[in-house]
């Protein structure tokens, strides 16, 4: 067995214990570890990386009833003696269930009783660089300690070691998920999900045992409306609550506290009953990459007194190495997902505007591609998609898949998002599925109905190339009037009609489509992602929703990497002409993405990503050259403009922009074509006049090289008003 002499780090413990390192200094004591077995162990000192009392204990309250009952002079006591035997877990930093899957070679030893998993891993286990818990990642910990991987490069010492005899004692981090120079409720809180009556509330904490939310209407929490209570024991799984007994049109606050004391305060408000009419106002944005946080451009999220805040999307990208997971292309495991999702949320540069955002109003949201794989299909076979090595051949269609739902359950996890779930709808790319799509009114002013267009869809058409022959664009636009193909699935679609007409007939002034992929005619460019890819089903919402006098329908959608505005048109089929409708599309975002041109980084906005991924038979070079000597995001938006309005043309589709001579639109500043900025979008419906303002805030774009070589001026920026205009409700 492993003996207290055996798991006590001496180094580790006079540099937690300066009072203990002077004393034994000055010869009062011959060495930490006898301070240790004489006094420290009864006042909750740490005598090794390996062992955390505050942690044992609240991970075992059997073993601290019998600590608090005088059974057990201490948890360390009781771990020595029976619990490394009985494979209990001493920290976090020693998971023994996770040590002994990963190394069968020491089970065996473990089952005839030659030794513990603690006691392998002591002794053998870190000088092989077996890693003793998914918490430490090696990769982590090197990338983040230079002087350490140098250490290892030289075969000095194993990366573990080094945490364990040097990087522990110096509060270095060995996972993202725990800061132990900072706060533990990293992520801070969040809301969701919000009804009348109902939200789930959402925090994680690096802290494990019991946590306690309480929710009232004044921030003292005087006489609160609820006191839940319940246990982390995994610190990398969020905890969520979900509660039932508010009241509509109500200011709420809401307070977690952890084991450590440590607490975190949010705020929110419940939609407003049908029969009010007091005005709307939300945000709303899309496509992020942990690479670029602090997300800059939603810094002033929390002063603009937000109703809800939408998030289109593209939360995380999977499929990118990021800091806090280095040399992982491609997210495959729950804890991959998990720590893509807390990057998001955790401070960066000591700054944490996403958490600030969602701890200031409630929020609703969706996924695309980027929460899983680029440019899967859910409603796909898995043995035919290009994916397949993902997804791997088994099931019907890849949202059955093991894959489909590790990425689907991560998103879940880090989302304050309820469940839901379409009972047996005669389709299986539907029945017995998760369910995110949502209707939620706003009284008279507005209804938000969200959209899933990943989890259903079928297989994407393929894109057409560029330069492209006339048959091939001929081939795609004909293979996208398709009527047996679907981007929302029949029970999700069937949905949106049915919510759409009760808004109208309820009176709702306007309709907020949100969708993470455009509905507008943008051209052949990435056309197969977008509803173009299915034109049928986009002629066939269309055209409900111009043939029921749907009246005031705004599409606000992400995936276009900016602010690209219009009216939205339709086609009975691919040789027919264009039948204007009265609904309009406003595109937003992104909050940050960058894209990978092998050698460098660009940021990945529309106007940065059309310039630079089309060939020169389509831009030519001399106008990619021009475009570089532009020096102002607006003259550039101006020239993509341009073009984009050339390739349109081609195809008999509307020029980008709202048309203002009916007087249903005014354009205020800037333009309704902004691509070239990081930022968020606010929507306004004015509480008299029913008139809808839409504000673009944004920043200058940024990579992760930037972050890396000039913080300052990354977190220096501050959100700017880059476009506003005003549309007229129809009554």
């Amino acid at each position: 067995m492993l003996d207290a002499a055996g798991l006590f780090n001496e180094s580790f413990y006079l540099a937690q214990n300066p009072d203990v390192a002077a004393a034994v200094q000055s010869g009062v004591i011959a060495n930490g570890f006898q301070h240790f077995i004489e006094s420290g162990q009864f006042q909750v000192r740490q005598p090794s990386p390996l062992y955390d009392e505050s942690y044992y204990l609240s991970t075992n309250p059997d073993v601290a009833q019998a600590v608090n009952s005088g059974g057990f002079a201490s948890g360390f006591q009781h771990y020595i003696s029976i619990g490394q035997f009985e494979n209990r877990d001493p920290s976090f930093l020693f998971n023994t269930a996770y040590y002994l899957d990963e190394n069968p070679d020491v089970v065996l030893g473990v089952s005839q009783g030659n030794l513990t998993g603690i006691e392998h891993f002591v002794k053998f286990g870190q000088f092989e660089d077996r890693s003793p818990t998914p918490l430490y990642n090696s990769s982590y910990y090197l990338a983040q300690n230079p002087d350490a991987a140098a250490a290892v490069e030289r075969d000095e010492l194993t990366g573990i070691q080094h945490y364990i005899n040097i990087g522990a004692a110096e509060n270095r981090r060995f996972t993202p998920f725990i800061n132990p120079e900072g706060f533990s409720l990293p992520n801070r809180v969040a809301t969701g999900d919000t009804t009348g009556t109902s939200t789930v509330f959402w925090t994680r904490s690096s802290a494990p045992g019991a946590i306690t939310l309480e929710y009232a209407t004044n921030l003292n929490f005087i006489n609160p409306i609820g006191v839940l209570n319940t246990t982390v024991n995994d610190i990398t799984e969020p905890v969520k609550l979900e509660v039932n007994n508010l009241t509509p049109n109500t200011q709420y606050f809401y307070r977690f506290t952890n084991a450590q004391g440590v607490s975190s305060v949010g705020n929110f408000r419940t939609p407003e009953p049908l029969d009010t009419q007091n005005g709307l106002r939300f945000g709303a944005t899309a496509d992020g990459q942990g690479e670029l946080m602090p997300y800059m451009a939603v810094n002033n999220v929390p002063e603009r007194n937000l109703d809800f805040f939408i998030q289109l999307g593209n939360t995380i990208s999977a499929d990118t190495v990021s800091p806090d997971l280095p040399n992982v292309q491609q997210a495959t495991t729950p804890l991959d997902f998990r720590t893509k999702y807390n990057e998001i949320v955790s401070p960066r540069l000591e700054l944490n505007p996403w958490a600030n955002l969602q701890a200031s109003t409630t929020l609703y949201g969706t996924w695309n591609d980027q929460n899983l794989i680029a440019n899967f299909a859910g409603g796909e076979n898995p043995a035919l998609s290009p994916q397949q090595f993902f997804f791997g051949t088994e099931g019907q269609l890849i949202n059955d898949t093991n894959q489909f739902n590790i990425g689907l359950k991560a998103w879940k996890d880090y989302n304050p998002v309820g469940n839901q779930v379409y009972g047996e709808t005669g389709d299986p790319r539907t029945s017995n599925q998760e369910k995110l799509y949502r209707f939620q009114p706003f009284g008279q002013d507005g209804a938000l109905f969200l959209l899933d267009v990943r989890s259903f869809r079928d297989a994407l058409l393929p894109q057409v190339p560029d330069p492209a022959l006339d048959s091939q664009i001929n081939q795609f636009l004909a293979s996208s009037f398709d009527p047996n193909r679907t981007l929302l699935g029949e029970a999700q679609l069937q949905d949106l009609k049915t919510n759409l007409l009760d808004a109208q007939n309820a009176g709702i002034t306007w309709k907020f489509i949100f969708s993470p992929v455009p509905i507008q005619n943008l051209g052949l460019y990435e056309s197969a992602d977008r509803w173009e890819g299915y034109a049928a089903e986009r002629t066939e919402l269309l055209q409900f929703i111009d043939q029921n006098q749907i009246e005031n329908v705004v599409f606000v959608s992400g995936g276009a990497d900016g602010t690209i505005v219009n009216e939205l048109s339709y086609q009975l089929n691919v040789d027919q002409p264009q039948i204007q409708t009265d609904a309009i599309e406003i595109t937003v975002g992104p909050i940050g993405q960058q894209l990978n041109l092998g050698e460098t980084f660009i940021p990945a906005t529309f106007g940065s990503e059309i310039i630079n991924n089309s060939s020169i038979d389509t831009i030519t070079q001399d106008t990619k050259d021009f475009y570089q000597t532009l020096d102002t995001a607006s003259s550039r938006d101006q020239f993509v403009q341009t073009i984009l309005n050339h390739q349109l043309s081609q195809f008999g589709y509307d020029p980008i922009g709202l048309d203002e001579t009916q007087g249903q639109a005014e354009l205020i500043r800037g333009s309704y074509f902004a691509v070239h900025n990081f930022g968020w979008t606010e929507f306004v419906v004015n509480e008299e006049t029913q008139q809808l303002q839409v504000t673009v805030y944004g920043i200058e774009p940024y990579t992760q090289t930037d972050i890396a070589t000039i913080p300052a001026n990354i977190i220096n920026r501050q959100p700017q008003v880059i476009s506003q205009f005003v549309v007229n409700s129809v009554s």
